[in-house]
């Protein structure tokens, strides 16, 4: 009886034990789940969850968070680019966590743009990632150096090679008349001020926002681009220091060769001998007998300045956390000596960024502190215009070789003019090292920048984040200028100014995202918040003359001896600007197939009159992942393709304080009045309260494919940028009485172009590589400056202005005659166009391009574009075992340089100049195929006149970086060092270019940056003489431990 019992039982419980099988298989489960970074153990947010052999699935949210439907016997799928995919099966479970290991050889697919992180397929508009792995085995002294030939569409130019000199970055070509500069989010705190106080092994990624969709979210200050940068921050784990330190020397390379003392006497003599056959014979010159030879010196004036310098760096950083928090500490060191005397750099750097909190709320920030302290001689222009310092690096190139540096008491010469005969010595031109010694120029920077924020999840898909940042500078800038003659640094002169500039940050953001639908195929996010900039900057400034001891323990105010009104001044200006925005941005995505995105920005700036004051910036972007479509399912080549378009509108508050009102001055006329001495107040500025903004829209067709499961990636854009409503000063009468003419609204200039990124990365046994490359092209063009005159740049000549900005050329076009030729006989000149009276022979013949059978200033034309025609960067990497190498190549074609030097380097025998050792293939009767004209002291011809004779192609292929490593870890005998590597690298290995000058690398030179007041993109190219790019070779190591 009990044995049937128990038969029937065992029966009854199989046959529900099957009934409940049947049942369970055929029923959905909702299963949920965290899916982890094996790297790090944070969220991943977009990973795909999928129910392999359906067509369900989802994708995790920003907390890493899933839910799916599937059958209990059901396989998960989890894929996420840049990690090894995972198959899980469910069996029965209704909670499944994991962790995705990464997988090296692909990409990482989530960006920070806008106010948050955003998934890389998702993404609809134009943006370009740099990585850490590609900059941080870069030994960079400036971290906007590191983006040069690593984006397309990025250009970025030095203005020349001193250390800590400015750099010009441009993203998708100079689309104003005014400030060009792009705007920099770092860490979530914006900035328009310099980046280099940051490490270049602090960055963990950089995110360029190139077209209106991607950085309309910043409203006004997004209209040259927004670069995003994020740095790093401590992990789980056990606490990790990192120490990084490189050494090397630098040396200028391309330095020109000018004649020695016997080449220099050879050119005087012929010089002088071609001018006396057309002066009068009372007018004539005698010649200097080669005798003299035995007495004249020689001095190599480039070897003299220039000399081999170091460079170095020494960093150490510790990193670590918890469940609940987490730390990054680093400090850093980093000097940089110039190749040209008395240039120096040093920083100073420490950081500390830390959160603590729950997964509903955390606070934490990131704060950095940095000092720098530079040595400064003017490396470009000639000193022309008020503001502008005398340039070293001139005086070098010109100085003959016959100018003896010491007197016969072992002082130096001061000046040329002191050792009589200008056409042999000089016409009063300084001794450089005299120059150089006379010059006390010193630059010092404090800068605090950083934030604290909070962050609250009302719900877990619900999130508000608070965040409070500051930018704080102090400069102190002293020039003490010692006198050297009647004509240089006289009197001697002290000037000091101060400046302190802050500016407070504080944003407030509502981040909300969810899924929706049976299968949560529908993915929604919404943003919304708001931002209020405050910022001061405050000048004062003073000057003192007459100085007896030139000690610098006597370079102060005090010091000097008072002997006018005027010997001691003082100044002082303070600025106030604010701005207030509101802001919202939405997506949407169905699958991560279907994706739209648009944002809208309301700002309010101080910078405008009340009529003027708001302006809306809107933008909408649309792509479609065209593989998530099924009949791209048997399409094994592609893995990838996503298809985008976007438009929007951005704007540009950089037009000054106050341009919506008048200026006012006080204290710059004095008159007597009353028996006494009274000052006055005079406009310097007229405003115009109808002044509104600068606006961009940007239209921006774009392709993102990748093939052999993502080992090749392409990424192509068609842009067209035009801005409209530019600020143009239009001119007023002189009964106007105004110092400044008004700002109007009336310019119009439009960029377009195309860009074309290629990545490969693969594999062969423990050899992995990656290549890549981007090319960039551009169109720039004004579209109108209505209402005004053509707008000039390039000054210091006595010809004129070098550029013209107007309607139909690019921004500072070249505005020149064109050389058509040297002339060969008599005969020729007799047939051509008058020139001059006294045009002969191996003078230089010009276009008469207006007709009328006379070279005179209508003949000068539109001749040369200084923005290439396309950009370029190449990247190579290899790793295999334990080396690594790689390469960095950038380069820009099509672009034209103005060789301003050249007017010095062939054309001034009268006084007393060096000149390129070119100058020996000058134009004779017995050497006429040449385009060097014949030499003379007196220019008749004006051979040496603003024209295409000194127009050159400024194309070029620099190599920026080689470096090669070997990472020990296996055969290292102890547990304390995780990793060391030791590395040598070299920098600007190579130039390939036709460029005569010193370097091709060129933006604005100080004559119109420092002295006239240029905008550097109306006076783009033009080469005065510059300190060129050092070659760096040096040795470096990062250790682990």
């Amino acid at each position: 009886m009990t044995r049937r019992i128990l038969n029937v039982t065992k029966f009854n419980l199989t046959c529900s034990l099957i009934l409940l099988s049947l049942l369970v298989t055929g029923q959905n489960l909702t299963i949920t789940g965290t899916v982890l970074s094996g790297e790090d153990q944070q969220p991943l947010i977009g990973v795909n969850v999928v129910v392999v052999g359906t067509q369900d699935g989802t994708i995790t949210d920003f907390n890493g968070v899933y839910t799916v439907s599937a059958p209990a016997d059901a396989v998960l799928q989890f894929s996420y680019t840049g990690f090894v995919t995972q198959d899980v099966n469910v069996g029965g479970r209704t909670t499944i966590s994991l962790t995705l290991e990464p997988d090296n050889q692909l990409l990482e697919d989530v960006v920070v743009v806008g106010y948050k992180k955003e998934i890389k397929s998702n993404i609809s508009s134009a943006i370009s990632t740099v990585k850490a792995e590609n900059i941080n085995h870069l030994p960079l002294s400036g971290l906007d150096q590191a983006l040069q030939g690593q984006a397309a569409g990025v250009q970025v130019t030095q203005t020349t090679g001193a250390p800590g000199d400015d750099i010009a970055v441009r993203i998708r070509g100079a689309g104003t008349l005014g400030n060009n500069n792009p705007l920099y989010i770092i860490d979530g705190v914006p900035t328009t001020g310099n980046i280099n106080m940051f490490s270049i092994s602090d960055i963990e990624s950089i995110e360029i926002l190139k077209d209106a969709a991607s950085a309309s979210i910043y409203g006004s200050r997004s209209a040259n681009g927004v670069i995003v940068i994020t740095t790093k921050k401590g992990k789980k784990g056990t606490p990790v220091f990192n120490f990084d330190s490189y050494y090397g020397i630098q040396e200028a390379n391309r330095l020109p060769d000018l004649l020695n003392t016997e080449e220099y006497l050879l050119i005087r003599n012929e010089a002088i001998n071609n001018a006396n056959s057309l002066r009068d014979p009372i007018r004539q010159l005698d010649t200097y007998d080669v005798a003299i030879l035995d007495t004249l010196g020689e001095v190599n004036w480039l070897d003299e300045v220039f000399n081999s310098a170091p460079t170095q760096r020494y960093s150490l950083s510790a990193s670590g956390g918890g469940d609940n928090g987490s730390f990054y500490l680093l400090g850093e060191y980093s000097s940089q000596e110039g190749v040209f005397k008395r240039q120096r750099y040093d920083k100073y750097l420490l950081r500390f960024n830390g959160d603590i909190g729950t997964k509903k709320f955390r606070v934490g920030n990131n704060i950095s502190f940095s000092y720098t302290d530079r040595d400064v001689i003017n490396s470009s222009g000639d000193g022309g215009g008020p503001g502008n310092e005398l340039s070293g690096i001139r005086y070098a190139l010109i100085a003959a070789p016959v100018f003896p540096i010491y007197d016969q008491n072992g002082n130096y010469n001061n000046t040329s003019s002191t050792l009589g005969d200008p056409t042999l010595y000089g016409d009063g031109n300084a001794n450089p090292l005299a120059f150089i010694d006379a010059t006390n120029w010193t630059v010092q920077r404090y800068r605090f920048f950083g934030n604290v924020f909070a962050e609250y999840k009302f719900l877990p898909n619900l999130t508000f984040r608070t965040n409070l940042g500051a930018d704080i500078l102090f400069q102190d800038e002293n020039i003490f200028k010692e006198r050297l003659s009647a004509a240089i640094y006289d009197p001697t002169s002290l000037s000091r100014g101060n400046v302190t500039d802050r500016t407070m940050i504080w944003n407030n953001t509502l981040d909300y995202s969810t899924s929706i639908g049976a299968s949560k195929s529908h993915n929604v996010s919404l943003l919304i918040g708001m931002e209020a900039i405050e910022n001061r900057t405050d000048y004062l400034g003073a000057s003192a003359r007459n100085y007896f001891l030139s000690d610098p323990n006597f370079q102060f105010i005090d010091n000097s001896v008072t002997q006018e009104l005027g010997d001691i001044d003082a100044s002082g200006i303070a600025t106030e600007w604010g701005l207030m925005s509101y802001f919202a941005q939405a997506g949407y995505n169905y699958k991560s197939r279907y994706i739209l995105s648009g944002s809208v920005r309301r700002d309010g700036s101080s910078r405008f009159g009340k009529a003027n004051r708001y302006a809306v910036f809107p933008a909408i972007s649309a792509a479609w992942n065209v593989s998530g479509e099924s009949f791209f399912d048997n399409i094994d080549v592609i893995s990838h393709l996503k298809l985008r378009a976007s438009w929007g509108q951005q704007g540009n508050q950089e037009i000054g304080i106050y341009p919506y009102s008048s200026l006012v001055e006080t204290g710059i006329i004095e008159y007597p009045f009353g028996g006494q001495i009274s000052t006055g107040t005079e406009i310097v500025e007229t405003g115009n309260e109808n002044i509104k903004w600068e606006t961009t829209t940007q239209t921006d067709f774009g392709m993102d494919m990748s093939l052999w499961d993502d080992r090749l990636s392409i990424i192509a854009d068609y842009y067209i940028k035009r801005t409209d409503d530019i600020l143009v000063r239009v001119p007023l009468p002189q009964s106007a009485g105004a110092f400044t003419p008004p700002y109007v609204n009336a310019g119009t200039v439009e960029n377009k172009g195309l860009e074309f990124a290629l990545s490969y990365r693969n594999s062969f046994s423990e050899l992995h590589y990656n290549i890549g490359a981007n090319i960039a092209t551009i169109d720039n063009k004004v579209i109108s400056i209505a209402g005004t005159e053509p707008l000039l740049g390039g000054f210091g000549l006595s010809d004129g202005p070098i550029t013209r900005t107007e309607p139909g050329y690019p921004l500072g076009s070249f505005y020149l005659y064109e050389m058509q030729g040297i002339f060969q006989n008599q005969e020729e000149v007799d047939s051509s166009a008058f020139q001059f009276n006294d045009t002969r022979p191996g003078d230089v013949r010009f276009v008469d391009i207006d007709g009328n059978d006379t070279i005179n200033d209508k003949d000068r034309a539109h001749l040369g574009n200084p923005f290439p025609d396309f950009t370029l960067g190449f990247t190579l990497g290899f790793q295999y075992k334990n080396f690594d190498f790689s390469v960095l190549v950038q380069g820009v074609f099509g672009n034209d340089v103005y060789f301003l030097y050249g007017n010095f380097a062939y054309e001034t025998q009268l006084r007393g100049f060096n000149s390129y050792a070119k100058i020996l293939d000058r134009w004779t009767p017995t050497n006429t195929d040449t385009d060097i004209p014949k030499v003379s002291v007196d220019d008749r011809n004006n051979n040496r006149r603003i024209s295409t004779r000194f127009l050159e192609d400024g194309s070029y292929v620099r190599v920026r970086n080689v470096t090669l490593g070997y990472t020990f870890n296996n055969l290292l005998k102890t547990d304390k060092i995780k990793e060391l590597r030791l590395y040598v690298s070299a920098q600007n290995l190579f130039t390939f270019t036709k460029y005569s000058g010193l370097d091709p690398e060129i933006q604005a030179n100080t004559n119109d940056t420092a002295g006239y007041n240029v905008s550097s993109d109306l006076a783009v190219g033009i080469d005065w003489g510059t300190v060129p790019a050092p070659r760096t070779i040096l040795v470096g190591m990062n250790i682990k431990f």
